[in-house]
């Protein structure tokens, strides 16, 4: 009996700002570079017969730069996994690939528009034979939700470790790696991690407008509740707005199920 995967998009621009810096690559759709998210949730299903990627991105840079950044991140995205098809080649080579070619777009985008500060998150997940990869820069991120228990898959590139040594409060931790910095300045490491699919697993990847507004245990008791990929998705995007919505939003959640 085979794996199929059942997953959900959901954006919004949340409450306070009226841009949207977050993108999305959910099967083969992405938003343009400026847009108001999406105005209802969208979603797929598939048999795990061959590679499925996901990804999201939080732009960073001010005056529309931020909306370059993820739109150009989102862009090298549908490319790289377009192109996946002509390379054999384990899955964290791919995923190492992918987040390089993702990095030289918005590097080369800033470097047309001549921002000096120009910048995205990313986090991607890899669902290949019968294993899920989760691969990220900066702090947007990725959870396993797996009997019950919840499991942060993604590693936080910030300087919160530095600030709490310092006994600095009332600072968001600031980015230590994301896209949008030149291969001669930093030499960029995704997290990459790896785990074996099981049914009934659910997996989230959201930007930091989901964490800075509900905490792992909030996420955690929201995938835990019962109905539809597309209702959770809509679900932690309204939890979001209710706790405040200062920032956008985007989930994609995905759910395996036995054929």
């Amino acid at each position: 009996m085979g794996l199929r995967i059942e997953a959900a998009c959901n954006c919004n621009t949340g409450r306070v700002r009226t841009n949207n810096e977050d993108n999305f690559y959910f099967a083969g759709r992405m938003l343009p570079v400026e847009n108001r998210g999406l105005s209802a949730g969208v979603s797929m299903e598939a048999a795990l017969s061959g590679e499925v990627v996901f990804g999201v991105f939080d732009g960073m840079g001010g005056e529309k730069y931020g909306e370059e950044a993820s739109f150009a991140a989102a862009r090298a995205a549908k490319e790289g996994r377009e192109g996946l098809s002509e390379y054999v080649l384990p899955a964290r080579d791919c995923l190492n690939r992918l987040m390089d070619a993702m990095n030289l777009a918005v590097c080369r985008r800033a470097r047309e528009l001549k921002a000096s500060r120009m910048g995205s998150t990313a986090v991607v997940m890899l669902f290949s034979g019968n294993f899920a990869y989760a691969a990220n820069l900066g702090d947007s991120r990725a959870f396993r939700l797996r009997n019950g228990e919840l499991l942060q898959l993604s590693v936080d590139h910030t300087d919160a470790a530095l600030l709490q040594e310092q006994g600095i409060v009332g600072r968001k931790p600031g980015l230590t790696q994301h896209l949008g910095i030149w291969p001669e300045e930093m030499v960029l490491e995704p997290y990459i991690a790896k785990g074996e699919i099981q049914p009934k697993d659910r997996y989230l990847l959201c930007s930091d407008g989901l964490t800075d507004m509900l905490s792992n245990m909030d996420i955690c008791a929201l995938m835990k509740e019962e109905g539809s990929i597309c209702r959770l998705t809509d679900r932690l995007v309204a939890a979001a707005l209710e706790k405040g919505g200062r920032d956008n939003v985007t989930v994609i959640a995905a759910q395996i199920q036995e054929s």
